[in-house]
Order: C-alpha cells, then structure tokens, then sequence
C-alpha cells in the first residue's frame, strides 16, 4: 500500500508538471489557448490530489481486512517450543522436605534467572549468587540450578509445525530468553535440534538483554533485515507480547498449538 502511494503521488506530482510547464510555454508563445490552459492549470492544482486521494480512499475500502502479507514467524522457545516445567522439576528433586519447600518458595522464581539471560557474569557466578540466598541449602539449590537444563524437551508438535512451515516458505526466527549454560548443555544434547529450520536466532545471552526489553525486538529486526509489517511472533507470556506490538510486530499469546494454528491462519498465514 506504501509503495501504490508513493506511484499515485509521484504520478500526480508529475502530470502537475507535465500542465504547468505547457501553459508556460504557451503564455510565453502569445498562444491563444494560453489563457485556458492557465485555468486549466489552475483547475488541475486542486482537482490532480483529490482524484489521487479519492483512488486511494477507493482501494482501501474495497479490501479494508487486507493487510501486508505475512513472510515471518518469531518463535519464543520456553512454553511455545519445548516444555520447561522447571517447578515440577523442583517438586521430584531427591533432597529433604525443608530444602524442597526453602527452594520453591524463595528460589524457584528469584529475580537472579533474569540475570542468567543477559549473560553478563559468569555461570559460576550466577551459582553462588543462587546458593547465597538460603546458605543451608547451598548444596540442593546448586544442584538445582546447574542441572534444572535436564527437564527441557521439544514439545512433539515442534519438529512438524516449523518443518510444515519451512515448506511453505516462511522465514522463521527465534526470539528467547535463555541462558548460556542451558543453551550449550541442550544443544550438546541435540535437545535444541528444531533449531537447523531456523533462518535465525536471537538469544538474550548473546544480546545481553532480554524480553520485554524493546531493544532486543529491535535488533532481531535489523539483524535479519525483517519487516515488522510482515512478521508475527509468538510468546507465552503477555508483558513479551505486548511489548512487540508496541513497535509494530503482530503478536500471538500461545496458550497451546491448536490455538496457535488458529490465530495464525487468520493473519493468512498457511
């Protein structure tokens, strides 16, 4: 639509052109149709941009559900690609009653995980800090911390849905906040296999910032030259959401995949 508007306009800049330079000559040249051509021109000046605005109104109202076709899928991967029930990795861990409770109700949702993204100190670093915040338990909370990686697994649904979307030609990126220990462990394992049907990724350890941050949306577009008009992407979790729509890029909160799919072919997506 940018583009038909940027030709109207152009077309209509130079048919002005093409009139007023003819009644110049005209007028120069004592023409007797100089005069006419005058008010013509004049006439023209008002009547060229309301004929261009009027096809433009025109075809926007003959196809108002249109919207620019969408070539991108930003995929979150935590909840949406591969299941990470880490509470419930918590609730099976083999240590007392007293750690277990210490951990899920002052460990398990600490702040420090958001540390762990960004990527800016160490893993080693990151442990201590964990294990800091009940000393007691410094040995369960290690163990949990540096192993809480095991419990992630592709979703079955994974491998098919990106590879059915690959087929149609869709370009498909990942946009995750995930830590480097996780990531290196999962991708040894082939755990993170889905990822060979990506065009690319954008991991908040590498970026050192991390969703809901605008800055991280922001350079998975440059990175990979995607036009936020023509991406949709997809998060488990509202405040990421919301923060892509906020510049621009439609967004979908994944619930499961039938609902998933279904949001998807609404947007035209195949």
């Amino acid at each position: 639509m940018n583009k038909l508007k940027r030709i109207v306009a152009l077309a209509g800049v130079v048919l002005l052109l093409g009139i007023y330079v003819v009644t110049f000559i005209s007028a120069l040249s004592s023409s007797p149709a100089a005069q006419a051509l005058f008010r013509a021109s004049l006439g023209c000046t008002i009547l060229v941009p309301v004929v261009c605005y009027a096809f433009l109104m025109a075809i926007k109202m003959a196809a108002p559900s249109k919207s620019p076709v969408i070539d991108t899928i930003i995929f979150d991967v935590g909840n949406v690609l591969c299941d990470f029930p880490w509470t419930e990795y918590a609730k099976n861990m083999d240590i007392s009653d007293e750690a277990k409770k210490f951990i899920l109700e002052n460990v398990i949702d600490h702040p420090l995980y958001a540390e762990c993204d960004v990527g800016l100190k160490s893993f080693e670093e990151i442990v201590e800090e964990f294990c800091a915040v009940g000393p007691q338990y410094a040995k369960e909370i290690r163990e949990l911390i540096e192993n809480m990686y095991t419990c992630v697994a592709p979703y079955p649904y994974t491998e098919p849905w990106l590879s059915e979307l690959k087929s149609k030609g869709y370009r498909l990126y990942i946009l995750s906040n995930w830590s480097l220990h996780a990531y290196e462990k999962l991708k040894e394992n082939g755990v993170f296999s889905f990822e060979d049907y990506m065009d690319g990724a954008t991991w908040s350890f590498r970026e050192h910032c991390r969703k809901p941050d605008k800055e991280i949306y922001e350079r998975l577009l440059k990175n990979y030259g995607i036009d936020r008009e023509r991406a949709v992407f997809i998060d488990d979790s509202e405040k990421n959401v919301r923060a892509a729509r906020r510049i621009g890029i439609r967004s979908i909160l994944f619930t499961d995949i039938g609902d998933a799919k279904e949001k998807l072919r609404t947007l035209g997506v195949r």
